[in-house]
């Protein structure tokens, strides 16, 4: 009865995390998906010669450590340095495999001491893998959020000193002097890139990989559209910070709009948890056989998975690509 009961708990605590996941990862801020700006971004990144594309990745290869250069080589590990740079942690990559393999080792003998069997332990120590991914999901989202924030003030910053007489290479150093994190960072990067002698076309697309948003696309662009055709940066730089401005004005009176049926979807989704806890401090007995009877586990099981398809269902109805 006790394995049933700590087996049922551990069942709870992941749905409620899951379920709770799908509702907090918002829409805004997220990677870029629009599809016309990826396909323009694509396709001037691949007008990048041989050449300038080994040097891409020779800078990116001597920034790493020498036990991460080895580790990238891996699809898997590589996919999860991407995630860590996105989310801005200066983390190297064999660090968070070090740490995070000690916490789930830690977590699996703790289970085991606590006297529960082996499969308890195992998904204890799975958990730990899966809150690591959560929490850089989170911070790569917040991070984004921010970074779309800042960028039209940016913009302005750089039309500026365009208009002063100032050269562009000049323009993203002003920004990130000015500016403070994540864009002033991003942007001091980019000038870094520049004033080492790498082509504009390179050091923005080097940008735009390490914030892939809509915003981020926009703005990449029409820097990248000047320098293949020619016209008005500043000009272009001002139309881009006035849709993007209007683009947020959109955004907020959304939330706005749709603040009713986000707190209905939390009632909704938590509501069937909450009072589990409470019926069990109120009268134990009656919940008992919810977690001691093999068909209360069935049922459990089908009213997670209800709930977490529900809750999919109702982010992808109150969420929108602006």
């Amino acid at each position: 009865m006790q394995q049933d009961a700590t087996l049922f708990y551990i069942l709870l605590f992941f749905a409620v995390v899951f379920i709770s996941q799908a509702l907090i990862l918002p829409a805004a801020g997220s990677k870029a998906k629009h599809k016309q700006l990826s396909q323009r971004l694509k396709e001037s990144q691949a007008k990048l010669d041989e050449e300038a594309r080994s040097l891409l990745q020779e800078h990116y290869i001597k920034s790493l450590t020498p036990m991460d250069r080895r580790l990238v080589q891996i699809s898997v590990f590589s996919s999860l340095k991407k995630t860590i740079e996105l989310s801005g942690y200066d983390w190297s990559l064999s660090q968070t495999l070090a740490v995070t393999s000690i916490l789930s080792v830690c977590a699996f003998l703790i289970v085991l001491l606590l006297g529960q069997p082996f499969y308890i332990g195992l998904a204890a120590s799975v958990g730990i893998w899966f809150i690591l991914y959560f929490w850089l999901n989170k911070r790569i989202s917040d991070r984004l959020a921010s970074f779309e924030e800042q960028l039209p003030e940016a913009l302005d910053i750089m039309r500026r000193m365009l208009q002063a007489g100032q050269p562009v290479t000049q323009a993203f150093n002003e920004v990130g002097n000015e500016m403070p994190d994540p864009i002033g960072t991003e942007f001091k990067n980019t000038f870094n890139l520049l004033n080492f002698g790498y082509d504009m076309r390179m050091a923005i697309m080097q940008m735009a990989e390490r914030t892939p948003t809509v915003s981020m696309l926009a703005f990449a662009s029409a820097v990248l559209l000047q320098k293949e055709t020619g016209g008005n940066l500043s000009e272009n730089l001002e139309k881009v910070s006035r849709v993007l401005r209007s683009r947020f004005k959109l955004q907020r009176k959304i939330k706005t709009l749709s603040a009713e049926s986000r707190l209905s979807a939390w009632i909704l989704v938590l509501s069937p948890f909450l009072l589990f806890l409470f019926l069990t401090f109120i009268n134990p007995d009656y919940v008992e056989p919810l977690y001691t009877d093999p068909r209360g586990m069935t049922l459990v099981s089908g009213g997670i998975i209800s709930l977490f398809i529900g809750s999919m269902w109702i982010r992808n109805i109150i969420n929108f690509e602006v």
